[in-house]
């Protein structure tokens, strides 16, 4: 039996390949070859153990990859053809929760037994074992999310559809009217990938806050109106002179740090909004609720993982109006797993998006 090598978390800050066979495939199973597949912010968190994950884990969940086998009646439930370009919701949702029948599936609490993201919080041990995109194959059961990917994009750009849903939900919950102005906080690949999602939704002006030369010039190509340094001690009055004297009607904190998480309040206007999509693994955040809150009456709210917006994000791709490959800095094998880390975690070479090649 053909064997399939994977990168396995195997404990805290360890991780190396093994093998596993390949699966047996039930009527509505796919099996996907995997192309490619991003490292992205939680990876780096699951690899830390901030979240308690359940090691053994093969990590990655932002996958693109080609269709290359499937089970009696999965071509038809799927809606696929064998050699398609597809893209996996990272999200395996049970359909019976009450998350998933009130429509947010990307909250799925199944019976609190078993992980329901593909490279998070499903071991390797659970058989067939291929669950995380770090892999040469990717396994898909029927209960699986599948999008086909148009023949015509490349995979560079393909396999940023994961994080640009995230970005596309995020402006879906807080959806601009056309001229709302938008501060995104963060210039990470969410950060820029919200960018382009809230170009698309029609606001304007967008600002990009956040540092690193080559990551704010980036996102000037991605449709920044203008880029704020958030080193510069008048990066707030500055905010406000571009916006008439106040802040923006939506802030987009994406940096996932505690710093963002509160500067964000203060860069929007009095009676906006903010809309959480940074992880922090964790870490406490303190503010000053009167002042930073309620005295501005803003809305506050969150936005977790990419339900129902892989559409959208894929439209977007296809469009092939903003040159979001440009993000990608650095790409690795299997074997150099380690180094792809490393190279993710100190941004070695200024990396901003790093993929694996399996």
């Amino acid at each position: 039996m053909k064997q399939v090598r994977a990168a396995v978390i195997t404990e805290k800050a360890k991780i190396g390949l093994q093998t596993f066979p390949l699966p047996e495939l039930h009527e509505e199973d796919l099996l996907i070859k995997v192309e490619m597949c991003g490292v992205c912010g939680s990876d780096l968190h699951i690899f830390k153990g901030d979240w308690g994950e359940p090691y053994p884990l093969i990590p990655g969940h932002e996958f693109i990859g080609i269709v290359e086998a499937a089970g009696s009646r999965a071509l038809r439930k799927h809606q696929v053809a064998l050699g398609d370009r597809v893209a996996v919701e990272m999200i395996l949702p049970c359909g019976t929760c009450q998350p998933c029948r009130a429509g947010l599936y990307n909250l799925c609490v199944y019976d609190g037994k078993e992980g329901r993201q593909y490279g998070c919080n499903i071991s390797s041990e659970r058989q067939p074992h291929l669950y995380g995109g770090w892999a040469e194959y990717l396994y898909v059961p029927a209960q699986a999310l599948v999008h086909k990917i148009p023949s015509h994009v490349p995979l560079k750009r393909a396999v940023l559809t994961e994080p640009l849903a995230v970005a596309v939900r995020a402006v879906n919950l807080t959806p601009p009217r056309l001229g709302d102005s938008v501060a995104v906080v963060g210039a990470g690949p969410i950060g820029l990938l919200t960018v382009v999602a809230a170009k698309a939704a029609g606001a304007s002006p967008v600002m990009l806050i956040g540092s690193r030369e080559e990551r704010l010039a980036l996102g000037k190509e991605f449709g920044a109106d203008e880029v704020l340094d958030y080193r510069d001690r008048n990066v707030l009055e500055t905010l406000q002179k571009h916006l008439g004297g106040q802040g923006a009607d939506i802030v987009f904190e994406t940096a996932g740090t505690a710093l963002a998480q509160r500067q964000s309040l203060e860069y929007a206007k009095p009676g906006g909004v903010v809309n959480y999509l940074g992880l922090t693994g964790n870490q406490p955040v303190q503010i000053e609720t009167d002042k930073q809150m309620t005295f501005k009456e803003l809305t506050i709210r969150s936005s977790f993982l990419s339900a129902w917006a892989y559409q959208g994000a894929i439209q977007i791709i296809a469009g092939g109006m903003y040159p979001i490959e440009k993000m990608i800095t650095h790409q690795f094998s299997l074997e150099d797993v380690e180094e792809a880390l490393a190279c993710s975690v100190n941004r070695k070479g200024k990396a901003i998006k790093v993929v694996l090649v399996p």
